[in-house]
């Protein structure tokens, strides 16, 4: 595993506990800044592409990990390599690979302390090939929470609502973590009829089809893990249950009379397991993902003679074993090498009423590889005049119970000729098995579609066929990847990052759309009568001979803050600010109280809660690695509790009263204080009075104040009475993608017809546009917090082929814009207890501009098939959300 190192640098009270003999002394008015490790952080050659810390994932507004993620997407998304891998990134927990996002997708976002991504080549030491983004998520060493939170959207023309309910327990300590949470969700039915769409065959059947489908889910998450700091081991337990349930309408059967409804009803069971185990020089990760669903459709039959069936069972089990070291040490550097084994078993079992015979299929996984990293160059060494230099190899086989064996490797040199820029280069190839699930899911026939028919270029109701093809062949991928990764000099904390992708696969497995090319390449798919009038199509998986993609990315991800960074108080200064800033000088004797019974309340030698803690005290509680360090919480527990602390929290309480009291009582003064507070004549000095009043006094709560406290003041540091200026500056946040494909071909078989997709002969469903980008920016000052997302899709054309009165189709472009308002109330109104701390408010809205594709023929109509409402029902969504953690 590579080493997990970090340095924080945070500021720290100079006060309680005491510093440790070794630790410097300073004078009043210095600022002291302590380095502490952050646990779980990657130390790899690659740069990250993007980097938050816990004041940035604040400023996203998210209610957990994987809504964060979501909103992470322009940055952890992958699109240089043509979706291999499915888009989604490889996710590490405090840099250890997880069985699955189960482990911590509930998890709300406070409990985050920094996020880590990295680009695809850094997968590789993970035992995954290069084709995902890697994601590492580092938790607080120590935090607690329950939130609970209601959302309810709809569109904003109405129709249809969705409303969610969710609650998530999470305890996060020394030893290990304890994660509880539940979800529920429930979307209503949308039909033709409330959206005024064209029917396709008669208006007597809008009422009876849907665009939009009812369902409703629920969802129960546990996670349990441990960690033994003795031995270093530490392993995760997770499991899930969660059940689906959708119902959509297709018309009238042949009757006239009878609705056709489609029902669907799923119940799915996963557990997993993930062990990271020290041996000797070598860290070992085991991960076992394990997934059982079991899925029942009820297709009404056209001719109202009642319903068929169609039962499917998914049984999975992923094991993967992973060993990392570093057995050389090499003039550049230490030789780095991860060696994976992995053993995976499924089984598909289908069952269709239509069909004669039941399907099953089993496969067996068997695999191992081997992943070295090979450092070349490092600056300072011989070599290192032309920078840091490092090859990365890695070899794999898979033996399948159905597929025989198949190969994969790969070749890469990463070079950084300057400490701000990163080059790579990566050859990959490989075979893959098509899944399971596209050799043998049921047949689905989905009657009375709308279905555009580019042969007549009339829009017409067909029967939609999908499913499994068992007949699939293996697919050969051969692949070039060359990125750049540069931290701009000139804007600080932004990082712009360019991927360029070559794509070549052969026996490609696909799942096809509907069109003209489609209809050329495989007619026995389509289905017409006598008179040419479309019937059904079929699309299930096939395979073609070969696909050829060029794609060029393009990243930027920066974050910071607006204003220039205040200078703290010299200490000629300091009594000026505290009088002219509550915030910087103020005591809160409530805040102190629920610090001593953080400590006190504690079992002796048991560890204390230290989330509820200051961040900057709870700093100086914790050791180089990032955890608790008993000694110094011992320490701090003599000074917070017992009879010697209560007499001194009795003498400080008679000296506040004696100071806040109108006018002050300075006899009841010790004299130690009154001597700070005399002037070089002997005589009480005013100036120095008042601030040590406003130090004293002005904390909420306090009859005798002489001051009230502005708003945004307080805050974590306040109460020890230090001279800092608070950093109150809005924080913001941006990351933008953008995507243009170059090429994008399809050649049936050797000697042709090639398909130019990008030219409008598509095989695939809908048309493809050159370009799309997606980007995610915010702002979030003092609770107060607003994200802004969007998508653009280029515009894009389906031809219609050579048929007399078909017609070309072409799509506009497409921009759109979701925007999220937020506010945290217990900070905007200042208040640390009662209902609104910890409470916020979202108001959400999708699509603002409610932007919807516009979809012509030849001749500037809109076919019915492509009617704004029939393509998008939804446009612009609303919505408020309500959270609040405990």
């Amino acid at each position: 595993m590579p080493s997990a190192i970090a340095q924080e640098e945070r500021p720290v009270e100079q006060q309680l506990p005491e510093p440790a003999p070794d630790e410097p002394t300073v004078d009043e008015g210095d600022i002291v800044v302590y380095g502490t490790r952050l646990k779980g952080q990657l130390i790899v050659d690659q740069p990250p592409i993007a980097e938050y810390d816990e004041a940035d994932i604040a400023a996203f507004g998210a209610n957990s990990i994987a809504d964060l993620l979501e909103a992470l997407e322009p940055a952890t998304g992958s699109s240089a390599r043509g979706g291999r891998g499915g888009g989604r990134p490889v996710f590490l927990l405090n840099g250890i690979r997880v069985s699955s996002s189960r482990e911590f997708r509930s998890y709300p976002p406070e409990a985050v302390a920094k996020i880590e991504v990295f680009p695809e080549e850094v997968a590789q030491r993970f035992g995954y090939s290069a084709d995902q983004r890697v994601v590492n998520i580092i938790l607080k060493p120590d935090f607690q929470s329950l939130t609970a939170e209601v959302e309810y959207e709809q569109p904003g023309i109405g129709g249809y609502s969705r409303n969610e309910q969710e609650a998530t327990w999470l305890r996060i300590g020394e030893k290990g973590r304890l994660n509880i949470s539940v979800e529920a969700e429930d979307r209503s039915l949308l039909t033709e009829a409330e959206r005024d769409v064209t029917p396709a065959r008669s208006a007597e059947e809008a009422p009876f089809r849907s665009l939009i489908s009812d369902t409703f889910g629920f969802q129960a998450d546990a996670n349990y893990a441990r960690a033994f700091i003795e031995s270093g081991t530490s392993f995760n337990l997770n499991g899930t249950f969660e059940h689906d349930e959708t119902r959509s309408l297709s018309g009238l059967a042949i009757d006239g009379t009878t609705p056709l409804e489609r029902r669907g009803n799923t119940d799915s069971v996963s557990a997993g397991l993930s062990i990271n185990k020290p041996l000797g020089d070598w860290i070992a990760t085991f991960t076992s993902d394990n997934n059982y669903a079991r899925g029942l459709t009820e297709i009404d039959r056209n001719d109202a003679s009642g319903f068929d069936t169609a039962r499917s069972r998914n049984y999975t089990t992923a094991n993967k074993l992973t060993l990392n070291g570093f057995p050389l040490e090499l003039p550049a550097g230490e030789l780095s090498t991860t060696l994976d084994l992995n053993l995976d078993w499924n089984r598909i079992e289908s069952e269709d009423t239509r069909s004669d015979a039941d399907l099953g299929l089993s496969r067996r996984r068997l695999g191992a590889g081997l992943t070295v990293n090979l450092p070349v160059a490092r600056r300072g060494d011989p070599l290192g005049a032309i920078g840091d230099i490092g090859l990365t190899a890695t070899a794999g086989v898979d033996d399948l119970s159905d597929f025989g064996t198949l190969a994969n490797w790969s070749l890469g040199v990463n070079w950084s000729p300057f400490e701000n820029l990163s080059l790579s280069g990566t050859r990959i190839w490989r075979e893959v098995a098509p899944s399971l699930t596209n050799l043998g899911s049921p047949r689905i026939d989905e009657l009375n579609s709308t279905v555009f028919d580019y042969r007549t270029g009339q829009t017409v109701l067909a029967t939609v066929i999908t499913g499994g093809n068992p007949d699939l062949q293996e697919e050969t991928q051969s692949d070039w990847k060359f990125s750049a990764n540069w931290e701009l000099p000139f804007w600080e904390n932004t990082r712009f990052n360019v991927d360029y992708g070559i794509n070549r696969s052969r026996d490609v497995t696909s799942s096809p759309g509907f069109s003209s090319a489609f209809e050329q390449a495989f007619p026995d798919r389509v289905s017409r009568d006598d008179a040419g009038e479309l019937l059904a199509i079929d699309r299930r998986p096939l395979t073609l001979y070969q696909t050829r993609s060029r794609i060029l990315s393009f990243g930027l991800n920066t974050r910071g803050q607006i204003g220039k960074e205040p200078q703290p108080a010299a200490s000629g200064d300091r009594a000026r600010v505290q009088s002219n800033s509550a915030p910087t000088g103020g005591f809160d004797p409530s805040r102190m109280e629920a610090i001593r019974k953080v400590f006190c309340e504690t079992p002796e030698g048991g560890t204390p809660d230290l989330s509820q803690l200051p961040d900057m005290f709870r700093a100086r509680l914790l050791d180089e690695n990032g955890n608790p360090d008993p000694e110094k919480i011992t320490a701090a527990r003599a000074r917070f509790c017992g009879a010697e602390a209560e007499k001194t929290g009795e003498r400080f309480a008679a000296m506040r009263a004696a100071i806040c009291a109108d006018p002050p009582e300075l006899d009841s003064l010790p004299e130690e204080m009154l001597a700070r507070l005399r002037n070089e004549n002997g005589e009480i000095d005013a100036e120095k009075l008042a601030a040590l009043r406003e130090r004293m006094c002005s904390a909420s709560g306090d009859q005798n104040a002489p001051t009230s406290q502005p708003r945004g003041a307080g805050g974590r540091g306040a109460m020890f009475g230090g001279g800092e200026r608070e950093d109150n500056r809005a924080r913001y946040f941006l990351s933008l993608s953008h995507d243009v494909t170059l090429e994008n071909e399809v050649l049936l078989s050797q000697d042709g017809p090639l398909f130019d997709q990008l030219d409008g002969l598509v095989l695939g469903g809908g048309a493809l546009p050159r370009n799309t980008s997606r980007f995610q920016g915010g702002i979030f000052w003092q609770g107060y917090g607003l994200r802004l997302s969007g998508q653009y899709v280029g515009d894009a054309v389906l031809r219609g082929g050579d048929f007399p009165g078909s017609s070309d189709l072409f799509f506009s472009d497409l921009a759109t814009f979701d925007l999220r308002l937020f506010a945290n109330l217990g900070e905007v109104f200042e208040k640390e207890d009662g209902w609104l701390d910890g409470l916020r408010v979202s108001l959400v809205a999708d699509n603002v501009f409610d932007a919807r594709r516009r979809v012509t023929d030849e001749n500037g109509d809109v076919p019915t098939a492509y009617e704004p409402f029939r393509i998008d029902p939804t446009g612009r969504y609303l919505g408020i959300d309500i959270r609040k953690a405990f």
